[in-house]
């Protein structure tokens, strides 16, 4: 089997990632059933210390910092983040390299010898990976793992585990169709992963995700807000255009200071300074023109995209490529682009999950949009048609920033 082909084989099996609508409940997200896998298949985790990593936005961001100080201090650690952008090697990383082809067709290779001798597999794409990635894990002899929730937290594969430390970064309204309507019952998904004697930290929120996550969690388990780490996170003067990058890095500053105690911020700050992670706030200069691929996909993100934009970029005017999946609050992603952008493209990414760009531009008003249904045909013709004094972005699901980003 060689990498390709051990691609095809994981793609097999069901990928709720692909779908539009599921249920998503315990008939098709059993963790009982993804436990007695691991027993079965023999991967004994129990010597990893783990930090387990919810929210709506900025779990890949927050992870990867948290990742990137460990190895830095010495510890060996694996890094567990979803989707991927480029590679399904991302997500299998150990000291921030990712697993080689031969390597990763190898362990495809022998799951697929354990599920034929047990006479089929009843478990997901997703958790199958995940499966994978911690046999990885095991076999590197990780000290720490970082494991970034898939979808929700409370069924999510990656919750069979007892971590060192929770974490939830910024809730908002996504996945709507599958997590919930209301931001309560969205909250409950993500905090599905806080474990009794395990701390919780909470990073960045709105006032009102705040008094609700203080609602639920009263009394119950140890709870830690970033701002509790305020005047240590003044001392680390961290600068940067992508606003959303310093809550991120704060996030991760504070995670740290729980599990280890003390955190060396110069050696923080220096990763801070440091630090990229494909396709967000990606700044790529192409045939001569800025080109800045980000994931956001959330109201707050945009948010902070355009924030960035405008500290990154104040004399440029905005051209954006917009892909949107089915269950995210699509309406307030486009009001917050018509706030600055002078023209609007959207496009499709996804056939089934995706909405097309005929159906985004209804929800558009007030701003000049264009629809070219064709992501790769919509790169191409608006980065051709792009003036100097414009830069574009690609934005709104990690599927078109994915798929471009492959062809460029």
């Amino acid at each position: 089997m060689d990498f390709e082909s051990a691609g095809r084989y994981l793609k097999m099996f069901v990928s709720y990632e692909d779908m539009p609508d599921f249920d998503y409940d315990e008939s098709n997200f059993d963790l009982e059933r993804v436990r007695n896998f691991f027993e079965n298949y023999g991967i004994d985790y129990s010597k990893i210390k783990f930090i387990h990593v919810a929210g709506s936005k900025g779990k890949g961001t927050v992870c990867n910092f948290i990742a990137s100080y460990l190895k830095v201090a010495g510890h060996k650690t694996g890094l567990f983040s979803s989707p991927y952008i480029l590679s399904i090697k991302e997500c299998f990383q150990v000291n921030g390299e990712n697993i080689s082809e031969d390597d990763f067709a190898g362990y495809v290779e022998d799951l697929k010898k354990h599920i034929d001798s047990a006479g089929g597999c009843s478990l997901t794409y997703f958790e199958l990976l995940f499966v994978l990635v911690m046999k990885f894990f095991v076999d590197e002899g990780v000290e720490y793992a970082v494991l970034e929730v898939g979808l929700g937290g409370r069924l999510d594969a990656t919750n069979i585990i007892i971590p060192e430390l929770s974490v939830l970064t910024a809730v908002e309204k996504e996945h709507t169709n599958v997590l919930g309507t209301d931001l309560s019952t969205i909250l409950d998904e993500k905090l599905g992963i806080v474990k009794k004697g395990v701390p919780l930290l909470v990073g960045d929120q709105s006032g009102y995700v705040k008094c609700l996550i203080k609602e639920k969690m009263s009394r119950k388990i140890r709870v830690f807000f970033v701002e509790d780490f305020d005047s240590e996170l003044e001392d680390l003067d961290l600068k940067s255009a992508n606003s959303a990058l310093i809550k991120n890095a704060e996030t991760a500053f504070s995670a740290l200071k729980i599990l280890l105690e003390s955190v060396d911020k110069k050696v923080f700050k220096r990763i801070f300074d440091d630090f990229e992670m494909i396709g967000r706030f990606d700044i790529k200069k192409i045939n001569g023109k800025i080109v800045v691929f980000d994931i956001a996909h959330t109201k707050l993100s945009i948010i902070n995209l355009i924030k960035s934009l405008e500290t990154r970029f104040p004399d440029k005017r905005y051209v954006f490529l917009v892909s949107v999946m089915r269950g995210k609050d699509v309406l307030s992603l486009i009001e917050e682009m018509s706030k600055t952008a002078e023209k609007i493209i959207f496009t499709s990414s996804h056939n089934e999950r995706g909405y097309k760009g005929k159906e985004l531009e209804a929800f558009s008003s007030g701003v000049y949009s264009e629809v070219i249904e064709g992501c790769e045909e919509a790169f191409r013709k608006t980065l051709e048609n792009l003036g100097r004094n414009q830069v574009l972005i690609v934005t709104g699901s990690h599927f078109l920033v994915s798929k471009l980003l492959k062809i460029i």
